[in-house]
């Protein structure tokens, strides 16, 4: 088995056959598997849905987690699963671009000294279905500081060989921009990515993007986890790089009340 795709559920089951089909419709022609991590939890109503719709694809490997663990658990144990040399990750909301697989593996077998290959992505509105342009289509890496300062990456983007996958501990139980904080730890173990000013997936954004105060607290755990671990490589930075880390940081504490649903939270966003 050359690649596994681990496409992780939750409560989405109306949109998880889209994706499951992107997977199957690749035009890549060495063998692939695609693994559904269900994590709304065994004998739920979203569960039972959701094994029902895939009975339809007896060539997708099946695996419902005993009760809702989080998207960095599930794809963990999506990994656990796998059989691929190469991973590659999938919202169920998502899908990929029919050239996903080829490309991207294309790049690594001709390159073994990447441990990894980043795609840009297209960006688009669920409801109107009018794409959205933003530099945070396309990945952007480089090493832990360059990444730390101006770097862009979401999971999707990702294709990464097991061995080094599993070098870097998986995916950390953290809220939110778990991504994020994996590539931190990938850098840190000197790792090297290939990124592709290239959309080959698509992300589907969904009505109203406001965030509730849980949630709130939750981002701001995340990126002082983030913050965290970055002091423990601060000796990387210059003092002019750590200042501009530190700036991120605050633009990006700033969005978090900005998109917040309580009027009170946003202006939050200003002071």
């Amino acid at each position: 088995m050359n690649v596994s795709i681990i496409v992780t559920t939750y409560k989405r089951v109306n949109l998880l056959e889209r994706a499951v089909l992107s997977c199957l419709n690749q035009d890549y022609k060495s063998s692939f598997e695609v693994i559904v991590v269900d994590d709304n939890g065994k004998g739920t109503e979203a569960q039972i849905l959701t094994e029902k719709m895939l009975g339809k694809y007896p060539q997708v490997v099946y695996l419902p987690l005993e009760k809702n663990s989080g998207a960095c658990i599930a794809r963990n144990k999506g990994v656990e699963k796998a059989r691929g040399s190469f991973l590659f990750f999938l919202d169920d909301d998502d899908e990929f671009l029919i050239s996903k697989l080829r490309t991207q593996i294309t790049i690594m077998e001709d390159s073994p000294n990447l441990d990894g290959c980043l795609a840009g992505f297209i960006r688009r509105e669920n409801d109107t279905q009018q794409n959205i342009v933003a530099p945070s289509n396309f990945p952007v890496v480089g090493d832990l500081v360059n990444f730390a300062i101006y770097g862009n990456f979401f999971t999707p983007m990702l294709c990464v060989r097991r061995e080094a996958f599993l070098k870097t501990g998986g995916f950390d139980d953290i809220p939110r921009f778990q991504d994020r904080f994996w590539m931190i730890k990938a850098l840190e173990h000197q790792m090297n990515f290939a990124c592709l000013n290239k959309p080959l997936h698509i992300m589907y954004e969904h009505g109203d993007h406001r965030i509730t105060a849980s949630s709130i607290d939750k981002s701001l755990q995340s990126l002082d986890t983030i913050k965290e671990k970055l002091l423990s490589n601060k000796s990387k930075f210059t003092s002019e790089e750590w200042k501009l880390f530190l700036i991120k940081d605050f633009r990006m504490r700033g969005v978090i009340f900005y998109t917040a649903k309580l009027y009170s939270k946003r202006l939050q966003s200003i002071s």
